[in-house]
């Protein structure tokens, strides 16, 4: 299918691309991972370079976008810059089981795809748990290998435990 020409920031753009995804394949357990740059609880999520005039994807719009969808997702992840924040948190305890992110900017590599996925496709029945930490590890070495001198920070929440802490 083509969507045609929409802004990636758009929470539209968002839900229309969780419902094909979930409609055309289905699955028993989801991941959402969402990359681009990051601005935290302040100014939210992605940049488009297409569309410069629609911003960023406020933390309300993921939120307007994730309750359009039918999906409680495993993990959703942020390889993107400071949306390790607890209002991110708050907000998606009612999508996902896990969030993944930083706190910190990222280097520009990102996250390293490959280790995880291949794990994964080994042992499809893996903890979410141990997917995210696999994530966070490689993420972790690949980046001090490969962006020396450079802070690394990635962590995996688990949603349901900060909503029962954080009143």
């Amino acid at each position: 299918d083509d969507a045609g020409k929409v802004s990636m920031t758009k929470p539209s753009t968002l839900a229309s691309f969780i419902d094909f995804c979930t409609t055309n394949y289905p699955a028993d357990r989801n991941q959402l991972i969402l990359w681009d740059h990051g601005g935290g609880s302040i100014s939210g999520f992605g940049y488009d370079e297409k569309y410069r005039s629609s911003g960023s994807m406020t933390l309300q719009g993921i939120d307007q976008a994730l309750s359009q969808c039918d999906v409680k997702f495993d993990i959703i992840g942020f390889d993107a810059c400071l949306m390790a924040t607890a209002e991110t948190a708050l907000m998606l305890s009612d999508y996902a089981d896990y969030l993944l992110a930083s706190e910190e900017t990222e280097p520009g590599t990102g996250w390293y795809y490959t280790n995880w996925l291949t794990k994964l496709s080994e042992n499809t029945s893996m903890p979410t748990i141990e997917i995210g930490k696999n994530i966070v590890d490689d993420f972790v070495d690949v980046c001090a290998q490969q962006t020396r001198g450079q802070q690394t920070t990635l962590s995996i929440i688990d949603l349901a435990e900060l909503s029962a802490t954080v009143p």
